[in-house]
């Protein structure tokens, strides 16, 4: 199993979210909560809204587009159940965040 290297633990800001480029370029939306790291497909299922530009609040974040709001741990949409956003395995390790393949 390959390791992709996405990002450093502190490149994701606390109660915030980030994009970054997993592999063939697939879009990665990071989250800092509490210090545990959350990843999702970047691409909200309702219309591919930026899920790494939302707000995160209590464990959740909220689509900027039109504000459909995903569990960070599971993917599930709040507010449209069974439109769930895809959740992306990633390991931490050494404050350094990686993809598995």
């Amino acid at each position: 199993m390959a390791r992709i290297l996405l990002a450093y633990v502190s490149d994701v800001p606390e109660g915030k979210g980030i994009v970054v480029y997993g592999s063939e370029g697939q879009e990665i939306a990071l989250f800092n909560v509490n210090g545990d790291i959350y990843a999702l497909d970047n691409a909200c299922p309702h219309m591919e809204g930026p899920l790494g530009e939302g707000d995160v609040k209590e464990g959740c974040v909220t689509c900027p587009w039109h504000a459909w709001q995903f569990d960070l741990k599971t993917g599930a949409c709040i507010n449209m159940p069974g439109d769930d956003a895809t959740v992306i395995d990633v390991v931490v390790k050494d404050g350094t965040i990686y993809l598995e393949e």
